[in-house]
């Protein structure tokens, strides 16, 4: 029986390796780090640790082996601090000041929960993880602005007025760092008199948070808890909960998908609609080029905005692995289509994999048809779901049932002589 490995054994594995996603000073690269800095070691924190080898700074775009520089005891300062907007300081402190002004306290756990949550509402950025040096430049930079003691720059603002240098402490453009200011000082204002009206309404207790027994977050992370203990983590460790119940009870035959009527849609998106669309659900129109189209319907990106059940209007492009017809191999390629088309090649292969009675031994549905299928297949209308032509589906789905059988057969009859 192998003995476990001691965790210095483990620490001397590690001098000669990365570790993937996460970093230590005892691995390959702070050691070499070390090393060529001639340093009595590296002064490392846990932001340093929980972040990949090769991280960069979001503000200085700086990687780690340019971050790191010497310290006055002569280690290697390896420091990421988590930058934070104060706005959470500044509605606890104005909701403290208000409440006790009163001749009677009114407010209560709940009305300071509200001020809490209230403050989030009301910060300028995430908490983000940047250098200690980005985080060192803001301080310096409210103080030569002579911001409010509870302002910060955000990692974008910062980003714009350090001057890095590799294994340096920032410059700071003094000019530009009052240009950022300047535009952010009246918004700052405007939030500053959000959290005043947010922190009154709470020191008065009329505020409209009501807490609930249990959360529907605190339910969820029990039961996950469940899940793993009961050993479900090993058959799923995405979705454990769906292996404990049929999530489609009352689905009806494999070709119900395509005989529901889409409707198509009169109306189209206006030029207003459609530039709102791109502001704030855009990260798939800008991914794709203007003149992109759908490989498998042919709708151009307009013509694929279309109306969902949560907004107005959308535009989605996925991936789906396809069946290759001339390579007779699945999974190939897979192509970026139409979120309607790839519906379409999911649906169809759950369809042609029922039929076969092969469908645990695939893991993508959409991957034992081809492109060249579904084009046969799809009506596409502007602006709405597709229509499909159920006469060619029923008469070359038997082909593809047989084709999928003799394929899934044959790559088993492969592994067993293995």
């Amino acid at each position: 029986m192998t003995e476990p490995m001691t965790f210095e054994a483990f620490k001397s594995y590690l001098a000669n390796i990365d570790l993937d996603g996460i970093d230590s000073e005892h691995t390959y690269s702070t050691l070499k780090l070390v090393k060529s800095f001639n340093a009595s070691g590296p002064h490392m924190n846990r932001w340093w640790v929980m972040t990949p080898v090769n991280w960069s700074c979001v503000c200085c775009k700086r990687t780690k082996a340019e971050i790191v520089r010497l310290n006055k005891n002569n280690y290697l300062t390896c420091q990421l601090h988590e930058h934070h907007d104060h706005m959470k300081d500044v509605v606890k402190e104005l909701f403290e000041k208000y409440s006790i002004q009163r001749e009677h306290i009114v407010a209560d756990e709940l009305s300071e929960k509200f001020a809490i949550k209230a403050a989030f509402s009301l910060s300028a950025y995430d908490n983000t993880v940047i250098c200690f040096d980005c985080n060192k430049a803001d301080a310096d930079a409210k103080k030569i602005v002579k911001a409010h003691k509870y302002f910060s720059f955000s990692p974008r603002e910062i980003a714009e007025f350090v001057k890095p240098t590799p294994n340096k402490e920032h410059e700071i453009d003094p000019v530009l760092v009052q240009q950022v200011w300047e535009l952010a000082k009246p918004i700052f204002e405007m939030r500053m008199d959000f959290a005043e009206r947010f922190a009154k309404i709470a020191a008065e207790n009329q505020d409209w948070y009501q807490s609930s027994e249990r959360t529907a977050k605190q339910i969820e992370r029990l039961a996950k808890w469940h899940f793993e203990r009961h050993g479900l983590h090993q058959f799923d460790r995405y979705e454990p909960d769906r292996l404990l119940y049929n999530t489609v009870p009352f689905k009806g035959n494999g070709s119900s998908w395509r005989l529901k009527e889409n409707p198509i849609l009169k109306k189209i998106p206006s030029a207003n609609q459609l530039a709102h669309l791109i502001a704030t659900r855009g990260k798939y129109w800008n991914r794709y080029e203007d003149n992109w189209f759908c490989p498998c319907c042919l709708r151009s990106k307009y013509d694929c905005v279309r109306p969902s059940k949560k907004n107005p209007w959308i535009f989605e492009v996925k991936t789906a692995s396809l069946f290759s017809l001339e390579e007779m191999d699945f999974d190939s390629n897979p192509a970026a289509m139409c979120v309607d088309c790839v519906d379409m090649a999911l649906n169809l292969g759950r369809e042609i994999l029922d039929l076969s009675g092969k469908r645990s031994m695939v893991e993508h549905p959409s991957s034992v048809i081809s492109l060249r299928e579904l084009r046969d297949i799809v009506i596409a209308r502007p602006h709405s779901q597709h229509k499909f032509k159920n006469e060619i589906i029923d008469r070359i789905t038997p082909c593809i049932v047989e084709r999928t059988i003799d394929f899934l057969n044959g790559l088993a009859e492969q592994n067993k002589d293995c």
